[in-house]
C-alpha cells in the first residue's frame, strides 16, 4: 500500500519574516538585470541533508512547552514544521506552458530548497494522479520530472542558456516502469561532469510522489554562494500521464528555459525556523514519510 501520512507541514505558507527579508535583500543586493519580480530565499542548512526521497532531515521538531505566552500547549507536545520556504507551483501561481492541467488533483507541487557550503538541496512534494517515469539518461525530460535552472552569475540577457555559469538540472522519480529515481544535466559544456556528482531519491503518497535531489557547488561554474548573496533561478515541472499527455508547468517568467526571465534565489542565514509564529501542530515524527517504497496497487 502506498504511504498517505504526508505531514500538513509541506502546506505552510512562508512567514512574514521572509518577507521582510526579500525586501531588505533585494535593496541591499539587486540583480545586475531586472529579469523578473519572482524572488524566494534558501536557508542555510548546518546539519548536511540525505539525499533518500523521505524529507525527514528537512523537518524540523521541538516539544511545543519550549515556548511561552504565545502559544498555549501541553507540555511534551511535539511541534513539526518544513524548515524550507516553499515555492508554490500550479495553475494559479505558476505558467502552463505546454498540455493541459485539469486540476491541482491532476497536478501541482510545493518546491523546498536548502543549502551549505557543499551542497544545494532540491526537494519537491507533487501531487499528480499518475505517476509516469520510464526513461534513462538525458531522455527522462520527457517523463515526470522537477528541473531546476540556475544562472549562477545571474548575467543572461538572451534567450538562451549559452553560458558556462547556466544549467538545467533535472530530477525524475521511480515509478512502475523503472524502479528507481534518476538526476541528468543538461545545456552546459560541463553537463556531463555534473551529472556524475548529482543525487537523487523519491518516495511516493496517496496523492503523487516525493522527489529530492542535490548538486555540489563545486560542479557549477560561477556558483559561490554566501549569506546575502542570490544566483538566478527557476523551477518547472514535467507532467506526463498514462494517456501520454505532457504538460509543462514553469514558475518564473514565460520560458523556462529563458535565463533572461530567470526570478533570483537569495541565500540567507535567518532562523526562520525558531519563531513561534512559524510554529503549528502537525503530526509526530513516526508519521513522517516512510523511506521505504510501498506497493504502488
Amino acid at each position: 500500500m502506498m504511504r498517505s501520512d504526508v505531514p500538513s507541514a509541506f502546506s505552510l505558507q512562508p512567514s512574514a519574516l521572509v518577507a521582510s527579508l526579500l525586501c531588505i535583500l533585494a535593496v541591499c543586493t539587486p540583480p545586475v538585470w531586472a529579469h523578473s519580480e519572482d524572488a524566494t530565499v534558501s536557508i542555510q542548512t548546518y546539519t548536511p541533508i540525505t539525499v533518500d526521497g523521505t524529507l525527514h532531515d528537512w523537518v524540523r521538531r521541538l516539544e511545543a512547552s519550549n515556548w511561552t505566552a504565545q502559544m498555549q500547549v501541553q507540555k511534551e507536545k511535539v511541534l513539526e514544521w518544513i524548515r524550507a520556504v516553499p515555492i508554490y507551483v500550479n495553475t494559479i501561481s505558476s505558467r502552463v506552458e505546454a498540455g493541459r492541467v485539469d486540476s491541482p488533483d491532476d497536478f501541482s507541487a510545493i518546491v523546498y530548497t536548502l543549502w551549505d557550503a557543499e551542497y544545494f538541496y532540491v526537494a519537491a512534494i507533487v501531487t499528480d494522479d499518475d505517476v509516469v517515469a520510464q526513461h534513462e539518461g538525458a531522455d527522462i525530460w520527457q517523463d515526470d520530472a522537477l528541473e531546476v535552472w540556475l544562472d549562477c552569475r545571474h548575467d543572461a540577457v538572451t534567450r538562451t542558456l549559452f553560458q558556462d555559469d547556466e544549467y538545467q538540472l533535472g530530477f525524475s522519480p521511480a515509478s512502475h516502469e523503472r524502479d528507481h529515481a534518476v538526476a541528468w544535466a543538461w545545456r552546459n559544456p560541463r553537463a556531463e561532469a555534473v551529472t556524475g556528482t548529482m543525487r537523487v531519491g523519491s518516495s511516493r503518497h496517496a496523492g503523487g510522489y516525493v522527489i529530492e535531489g542535490s548538486v555540489p557547488w563545486a560542479a557549477l561554474e560561477g556558483c559561490d554562494p554566501a549569506v546575502g548573496g542570490m544566483i538566478g533561478f527557476n523551477i518547472s515541472l514535467v507532467d506526463k500521464d498514462d494517456d501520454q499527455l505532457w504538460s509543462h508547468v514553469t514558475w518564473s517568467g514565460s520560458l523556462h528555459s529563458n535565463p533572461s526571465q530567470f526570478g533570483h534565489l537569495y541565500f540567507v542565514d535567518a532562523p526562520v525556523d525558531l519563531f513561534p509564529s512559524d510554529v503549528f501542530d502537525v503530526p509526530p515524527e513516526s508519521s513522517v514519510m516512510d523511506p521505504v517504497w510501498g506497493s504502488l496497487e
